[in-house]
């Protein structure tokens, strides 16, 4: 045998071993929050979920810009929540969405809100230049427009105009909203019963994102140029707004979300761990030791084995993660403890009603 016919080998033999397995045995889940908004009576919380998940890359297809992750789930969805009776139901869903920036788009009003997910650079631009443009096409056909939910009669209109950043009037039958081209952006304004839509103001301007506000039914206000600028929609009259603006009452921060929807499992978000990752009872658990993944998975993990688990079978897993931070050298057993501490919590969680 030959020693140039040997190297050929040893380098199939390598490039095979390289690009086998280029993703870890674990799975990364991540979820996020987008624009809430609460009932006038505390009720209801209403807010955009994304839930993705995935398998990171390891060895050399991290390099090198980290690699891309191999996605086995995705899904984004607006829901509601009872702060009553804590119970979360999901309103519409927008599926699988491509990576990339989305503007997550929701205004509420009385018993009302609308709602409308778009690109960040304009439905035109992504189906015009971008490399997945004929996704974009189906997108926009299945998804573009403004959407109308009546939360007590749990009727969903939908307005197939494009544009984003939608505001609801205080009396439920108009909508003003933007419009992006090439030289600026356009308002637009939206009588619901008598489907007129047309432009009220364009404005030459870099900026994407302008500030659009209802002052009452009759009238709208935006800024431009750091002013604030009223727009009368029966004279078409522009002036000064002078006043102070009242800040919206029913916005509600992420973090409030997060805390509200704490105790929502995966499950519940509509992942489910055994269909996605089936895994072995051992190989979860050993994930859960070694801190495979990140928490939401750990996490994922103990709520799908938790329940089905007797004190003692927990108290066996915390004892087993104790004692592999005792055989860690100094760093790695203060690192891993640290990151150890809300695993450990989770199991201990499950102790209490037992």
């Amino acid at each position: 045998m030959s020693y140039s016919f040997l190297r050929k080998v040893l380098s199939l033999i390598l490039i095979s071993f390289i690009f086998t397995s280029c993703y870890e045995d674990y799975i990364i889940i991540h979820s996020n929050f987008k624009s809430g908004k609460i009932s006038q009576d505390s009720s209801h919380v209403f807010f955009f979920h994304s839930l993705q998940v995935g398998q990171p890359p390891k060895g050399i297809s991290r390099f090198p810009d980290g690699g891309t992750q191999k996605i086995i789930f995705k899904n984004v969805s607006l829901y509601s929540y009872n702060t009553e009776n804590q119970i979360l139901e999901k309103i519409f869903d927008f599926g699988n969405l491509p990576f990339g920036s989305w503007t997550f788009n929701l205004s509420l009003q009385n018993n009302s809100l609308i709602f409308g997910v778009c690109p960040l650079a304009g439905w035109a631009w992504r189906i015009k230049y971008s490399t997945k443009s004929e996704l974009f096409k189906i997108l926009y056909d299945k998804y573009m427009g403004i959407y109308k939910y009546d939360f007590e009669s749990e009727k969903l209109e939908h307005f197939v105009y494009d544009g984003y950043c939608q505001e609801l009037s205080n009396d439920e039958n108009q909508i003003i909203y933007l419009k992006r081209d090439s030289l600026g952006v356009e308002i637009w304004h939206l009588m619901i019963a008598e489907n007129k839509n047309q432009i009220i103001k364009k404005l030459e301007t870099n900026t994407a994102f302008i500030p659009i506000y209802w002052i009452n039914n009759d009238k709208v206000a935006y800024r431009a140029n750091n002013k604030l600028n009223l727009f009368d929609l029966k004279t078409g009259e522009i002036s000064l707004f002078t006043k102070e603006l009242i800040p919206k009452q029913n916005d509600v921060s992420i973090t409030e979300i997060i805390e509200l929807t704490n105790n929502i499992s995966f499950n519940d978000w509509g992942f489910e761990l055994y269909d996605n990752w089936p895994r072995t009872h051992k190989e979860y658990i050993n994930d859960i030791i070694h801190l495979n993944g990140n928490l939401n998975y750990r996490r994922a993990i103990i709520e799908e084995v938790g329940q089905n688990l007797s004190s003692k079978e927990i108290e066996k897993i915390i004892n087993k993660i104790d004692r592999y931070k005792n055989s860690l050298d100094s760093y790695k057993k203060t690192s891993y403890e640290f990151f150890s501490k809300e695993t450990v919590d989770l199991l201990n969680d499950l102790l209490e009603p037992k």
